[in-house]
């Protein structure tokens, strides 16, 4: 089915972190050491640790989109590059995040009041349902990533009329599994690894990259189908 012609790329993306695991340690571990001190300033100094964190994702998820889709692997010991594709990326990622996630938010706050249900209770479904419906909006972090020699061309309203729910379904699959073992890890002993960084901390973080890579992994795989197809009806 036409809706269902991207569900493989999750499992290829998973495939792809699973072989490619010691690269994603060497490629991540200075971006997790940033997120684990912008969240331990978090408290102190709010608007210092979002941004470090959003920064170390955004770094994180150029490298693996491209190391995905492109074959890109940078080759020194550690990576950190801070410029213009990683703050677009960075930038992006968050305003798919908001553009997903506030819906949610609202919908589960309204079935709260409306029936009673707690709600914390409400908003995994709708979390859930939010992704399968609009995760086509992460397309845009992507295109900012896979930018090939100073490209100016838009191509994400092509890419989301072609992929609709499709690359949406995608984007669920990808992200089902991560929010899962982030629920699991909610059971953890309250341990203090470091001052202001508690076990839970340390593991939630780790996760999310994990998670980052999984989905920057779909979406880039998503990204090269949808740019075939689009030079394959091009050529008809």
């Amino acid at each position: 089915m036409r809706l269902l012609r991207f569900c493989r790329q999750p499992l290829r993306g998973l495939v792809i972190l699973i072989e490619q695991f010691p690269t994603f340690l060497r490629l991540s571990w200075i971006c997790v050491a940033a997120s684990l001190l912008g969240g331990a300033v978090s408290d102190r100094y709010v608007w210092l640790g979002g941004v470090t964190d959003l920064l170390a994702r955004g770094v994180f998820a150029v490298a693996w989109l491209r190391l995905v889709g492109l074959g890109e692997i940078p080759r020194r010991p550690a990576y950190f590059r801070l410029g213009r594709r990683e703050i677009l990326t960075a930038l992006g990622w968050m305003t798919a995040e908001v553009f997903v996630i506030f819906p949610a938010q609202a919908l589960a706050a309204a079935l709260a009041l409306a029936t009673g249900m707690p709600f914390p209770d409400l908003m995994m479904p709708m979390l859930a349902m939010a992704h399968a419906l609009l995760g086509a909006a992460y397309l845009l972090p992507t295109e900012a990533a896979l930018e090939i020699g100073g490209d100016a061309r838009w191509r994400l309203p092509e890419m989301i009329m072609k992929g609709g729910v499709a690359a949406s379904l995608a984007v669920f699959m990808a992200w089902l599994p991560i929010n899962l073992l982030l629920e699991v890890a909610k059971a953890l002993p309250a341990v203090s690894l470091l001052e202001d960084i508690s076990l839970l901390q340390a593991v939630t973080v780790l996760i999310r990259y994990l998670g980052v890579a999984l989905m920057a992994g779909t979406l880039a795989l998503t990204w090269n189908a949808l740019v075939a197809e689009g030079d394959e009806e091009g050529r008809l």
